[in-house]
């Protein structure tokens, strides 16, 4: 699959972290949105299929449970990723089994992101 095809979404309140995902998929060659609410998100995944999306659950405008489980519903072949200040340990109770590929504890490292998105992304 070329990767120009591929859309991933990012939805952070976290400028910092939705600039420097946005910068490190873009210069893989991903076409990359990227949000800071849980509106905004909603009506692009509303809009347009995106294949990966990162998700932080602590966002200022809603529950990020709740987000996903609407995600989830309109895009379920969409993969997640979780992005969190909180440990796998303390998030996996919370999101039972909503389906989402992998949790990433922040901070985290570009090469390990990199790594995770790209084996969500080969997983069909």
């Amino acid at each position: 699959m070329i990767s120009t095809l591929i859309k991933i979404l990012i939805i952070d309140d976290d400028k910092l972290i939705r600039w420097s995902l946005k910068e490190l998929f873009s210069q893989e060659g991903y076409k990359v949105d990227a949000v800071a609410t849980v509106r905004e998100a909603l009506g692009l995944v509303e809009s347009f299929p995106h294949n990966l999306i990162f998700v932080d659950l602590e966002t200022k405008d809603e529950n990020g449970i709740e987000m996903m489980k609407k995600i989830i519903s309109l895009r379920p072949e969409a993969k997640i990723i979780i992005l969190s200040a909180f440990t796998r340990q303390q998030i996996e109770p919370e999101i039972g089994e909503l389906g989402v590929f992998s949790i990433i504890e922040k901070p985290f490292k570009s090469e390990q992101i990199k790594s995770i998105a790209k084996q969500a992304l080969d997983t069909k």
